[in-house]
Order: C-alpha cells, then structure tokens, then sequence
C-alpha cells in the first residue's frame, strides 16, 4: 500500500485538500481491503479552514485565511483535482497570491493595514500514479497544475495570470513508515505590473500509520521564490489525519516558518468526504 503525498501539501490552495483526499485512500483503502475489492472509480469532496501568518520583509503581520473546498476523482491511475478558495488577507504588505499559493509581496509594508477577501484562482491538477509493476516497491506519482486567473486582481487574490506546475513525488512503504521526497517546479505568468519568474520547490519527509485509523506526516519543505521581494520559502510541517468512517476523514495540522519568505506559524483544519 503505497502513500499518496502532494508535494505542496502544506500550500493553501489545491495541495492542502490533497492532504485529506490522501490520507483517505491510504487509511480507508487499508482498512477496507480485506472487506471488498476497491471500486476503480471514486469522487472524494473536502473542505477545511487554513491560517498563516508572516511578515515577509515587514514589520507587522500579514494574515492569511482560506476557506478551502474542492473534488476529487479519482479513476484507475489517474486522479483529477478541481479547487477554488474563498481568501481573506489582513496586513500592511500588499501581497498577491501566485502560483501554487505562494505568496508575492508586490508593496512590503508600504500600504496601510486594510483587509482583502473573496474567491481566489480555480486550481486543476492532474496525477498519474505510476503501475507498481514499472516501479516495484516505489509509488511514483506524476502531477500536472494550472491555476486559472479567476480571482479579483484589484483586490491582489491573483497574479492576473495563468501559472503552470509540475512535480514528480516518490515514496516507498517500509512497515508502518513510507518516507518520501517531491521534487516540483513552477512556471507563473507574466503579469504587467510585476516581474516573476520560474522556480523549483522541493519537499522531504514520511508518513507513519499509527493504527488503522490514525496517519501523521511530517516534513521539511523548501520553494524558491518567483519574486525579487520574498526570499526563499523554508518550513517545517506536521498533521494528524482521522478516519472515523470509511467514508469520512478529518485532518489537522500545523506549519512553522523557518526563513523570512515562509510565514512564521500556520494550520488548519480539513474534512475529506467519499461520496462515491
């Protein structure tokens, strides 16, 4: 039994979700097994709150609420993700939420505290899990993403542009452990107020399976930055994911920043429905 982990698990957008919809078929898929064989075809839906704070390169916080909500399917080897954000930014920075997430300070500091919210981007992705036959005791997932322009871009909930991802993740089951390491790249657009470039991220770590109802995570997780005002992003991650029915599954988890690009603190709080 392999472990599905994004490599922006702890971003506010898409890959936080993910973390749910995954700890889900890894717990309910175990769980199950012996039960019945698993359905080809399955719809997950999921839904959850995530917080951050940070200064990045400010003297005052900048807050970050996202209402995060999103579906699922998943279908032989392919699983496809469609999510939109409700985001609420509070703070001096006049910071844009760019590809995959990651902030963009356009204005650090320079503008007065106000708050900003409403729908973000609509993020897609795609991954391919690679047959288990071709990769033998590895699971190697291959995943897709764009992040189409459908926020207010007056209000800074976009970059105004379509960005790109890609990320190749790799892990292996070894007992109750599945150590891995993620290897990402993002391609943002090019909007006209601004400069951003293309950047590699890159995240290692494992999961470890408490009992049949219990998995936690834990990893180091670094972004490079796609902009001349934000350093490099470095954090610490950690969460705990429940499934109290073989449909349901509730996860939490927490992040610390351990550089000025990343926010200092953050977590939240996810809940996975399998409806079919």
């Amino acid at each position: 039994m392999g472990k599905r982990h994004n490599t922006n698990v702890q971003r506010h957008l898409v890959a936080t979700l993910l973390l749910g919809t995954a700890a889900m078929l890894v717990l309910a898929t175990g769980a199950s097994a012996q039960d019945a064989p698993a359905s080809d075809t399955s719809v997950s839906l999921s839904t959850g709150l995530d917080y951050t704070s940070g200064h990045y390169g400010s003297v005052r916080a900048t807050n970050i609420l996202v209402a995060l909500s999103d579906v699922t399917v998943k279908t032989g080897d392919f699983q496809f993700t469609a999510a939109l954000p409700y985001v609420t930014i509070t703070g001096p920075a006049f910071l844009v939420v760019g590809a995959g997430g990651v902030p963009v300070v356009v204005n650090a500091g320079r503008t007065a505290d106000k708050e900003r919210k409403g729908l973000g981007d609509l993020n897609l992705s795609t991954t391919y899990s690679v047959p288990s036959d071709l990769t033998g005791d590895f699971q190697v997932d291959l995943t897709g993403r764009v992040k189409l322009a459908t926020g207010d871009e007056s209000q800074g909930l976009t970059s105004g542009e379509t960005d790109f991802g890609f990320a190749v993740d790799v892990s292996r089951q070894i007992g109750a452990w599945a150590p891995f390491v993620s290897f990402g790249y993002r391609v943002p657009g090019k909007p006209t107020a601004y400069s951003l470039v293309s950047a590699p991220s890159f995240s290692v770590g494992t999961s470890y399976q408490i009992s049949d109802h219990l998995l936690a995570i834990a990893s180091y997780d670094f972004d490079g930055t796609i902009s001349s005002s934000l350093a490099d992003s470095q954090q610490l991650f950690g969460s705990i994911s429940w499934v109290a029915t073989e449909n349901l599954t509730f996860t939490t988890y927490a992040e610390y920043g351990l550089s000025s690009g990343a926010p200092k603190g953050g977590g939240g709080l996810l809940a996975s429905w399998k409806v079919l």
